[in-house]
């Protein structure tokens, strides 16, 4: 194991950065025609049935 790898197990530093600018599009209705599309498809045609073994 080399001597990044090692840091990085003993670091208390998360290793990925959360990008917070992105959260003003967590309430937005991002292609909201697809998925009332797909809504009336499940609405009227249903999910298909599982079979379980």
């Amino acid at each position: 194991m080399n001597l990044i790898n090692k840091e990085l197990n003993v670091s208390k530093i998360p290793i990925v950065r959360i990008d917070n600018s992105l959260e003003k599009y967590k309430t937005m209705p991002v292609f909201q025609e697809k998925v009332d599309k797909a809504n009336e498809v499940l609405r009227t045609v249903g999910l298909p049935e599982i079979a379980m073994k």
